[in-house]
This record gives C-alpha cells, structure tokens and sequence, in this order.
C-alpha cells in the first residue's frame, strides 16, 4: 500500500484582517486637551522640534491627568524623539522663555494662561521676504535689458538702489519704535528681601532685615537675567527662584548649602543665591 505524504498545517494562519492597518481608537486611551490650549499652539510660531515637545508634555502631563509633573530631560527626549537629553533641555529653556512651558521646582507643564506665551512672530520675516523678492526680480530685469546702453544699465542701478533703500527704512521703522513701547519697571526690592526670607524661614540660611546698595546691585543683575529668560521680574519670579533654590539645596543628603551634616561649616547666605552663577545652576537643576 502506498503511503500518502503527510500534509503539514503551517503553524500560523495569516488572515486578510491581519494585515489590515489598525485604526486608532479613543478604546486605547485618550487625552483630554482644552480647544482654546489646542488653538494657542497652532497660532504660536513654534518650531518642529519646540511642537514635538510641547506635545510630549502633553502626553507626560494631561494624560495623566495632571496639569505639571517631574520630567527629565532623557525622557521628554524620549518622548518627543529628540536627538538626546541636551537637545531636550535647549529647547525646553527656549519654550520656558516664551512662556509656553512653565516650572515649578523640578516640574514643568504647559503654561495654561496662555495669554502670557509670547508668539515669538518676527516683524521682520514677512518685510524681509518681500525685500527678497524684489532683490530676485531686479537681476531678471537687467538680464533681460543686457543689450541696452550703459546710460540706461545706470539708471537701472539707481533706481533700485532707491527701492531697495526705501525698503530697507520700512524695515527699519518698527524697530525705531519698539523702545517707546518697552518700559522697564522698577525692581520690587522689599518684595524680594520679603520673599527671599519667606523661602528660607525654615532652614538654616540666615534672613536678611535690609536691603543695601550692593545688594539692590546684585537684585538688579538678576533681574535682568530673569527678564532675559522668562520675559519679566516680578516678585513672583524672584519667589519662584528662591523656592526652588531651597527645594533643591534640602534635597541635598550632605547638606551643603545648610552648613553640612554637622551645622558647623559653610551655609550659603542671599549674597551667594542671588548671584547669576547660582540662578544658572538652580535652573539647571545641578546644584
């Protein structure tokens, strides 16, 4: 009797569905994002990487219901597919600046008063464009004029060297009139001295009962820097800062900044927070 070849049933069967592209479902999870948050950021000129960002944000944040939460720079790199943790951290400063993203000690999230991002639109883009334009037309104009006399190639040459001048002036215009509309506001120096001893009421760091001129010098300084970096100096952003300096110090187990284990040594004092090194490494969490 002749044996039959034994048929051998492959062990996975693929099915037509499963080569099907999966349709997202809100089954899967969802995340609940205010319109008016969703409609700020399409009108915010942000770049592509400041976008993914932003949304990466989102995702460590709202989705877990949560409007700020501890983020490192490894995992918002992570989560926004940036190149790496320094790339995650520059652009992080630069959404802090614009008021996009705000920071609360080591949390950051996005800044829900939106009111207050600055849209980072430059005047210049669109005139300049249009100086642009004309510079690429102009040379078309003389190439086509090759086989005219000289006389005429000169007033060609003057004339738009008088547009492209004019143009220039318009340009120029806005920028002649934006130190009329940007008014400095004094520095709050008993707001800060107020805060500052606020913050450091319950440590060992000694409060301060008065404000000298060096010292006003020093509050100066870094008002400026935190106009630089968050757009104003309020004594809200001086609090911010202190709370987060005293956050981190406490965090401490040598406890450095508090005169270390023992109490006996060094304790940093307002001289030394006040000082632009200090901020720098504060907002770097690398203190």
């Amino acid at each position: 009797m002749n044996a039959q070849p034994k048929q051998i049933n492959p062990i996975l069967k693929l099915h037509p569905k499963q080569s099907e592209a999966k349709k997202v479902s809100v089954d899967d999870g969802y995340t609940q994002i205010p319109n008016e948050l969703l409609d700020a950021i399409l009108e915010t000129d942000l770049t592509k990487p400041q976008i993914k960002l932003v949304l990466g944000v989102i995702r460590k944040t709202f989705s877990w219901h949560k409007e700020m939460d501890w983020i490192c720079n490894e995992q918002l790199a992570e989560i926004s597919r940036l190149c790496d943790d320094k790339e995650a951290s520059r652009i992080k400063n630069e959404l802090i600046k614009m008021r996009v993203l705000v920071k609360d000690g080591r949390k950051i999230g996005l800044n829900l008063y939106i009111s207050e991002w600055q849209k980072k639109q430059n005047p210049m883009n669109v005139q300049s464009k249009k100086v642009v334009q004309k510079q690429v037309k102009n040379p078309m104009n003389v190439q086509q004029k090759s086989n005219e006399c000289t006389t005429t190639k000169e007033t060609i040459t003057k004339e738009k060297i008088n547009n492209e001048f004019t143009n220039v002036n318009s340009v120029q215009q806005p920028e002649t009139s934006l130190p009329k509309k940007t008014k400095s506001e004094p520095v709050d120096y008993q707001g800060v001295m107020e805060e500052f001893n606020r913050a450091v009421e319950d440590t060992p760091i000694p409060q301060i009962r008065a404000m000298s001129d060096e010292r006003k010098r020093s509050v100066h300084a870094l008002a400026k820097i935190l106009r630089k970096e968050f757009g104003g100096y309020t004594r809200q952003h001086f609090a911010d800062y202190f709370n987060d300096f005293v956050r981190q110090a406490s965090s401490r187990k040598d406890r450095f900044y508090f005169g270390g284990l023992d109490g006996s040594a060094w304790v940093a004092n307002f001289g030394y927070i006040i000082r632009s090194k200090t901020f720098y490494k504060t907002w770097e969490d690398s203190l």
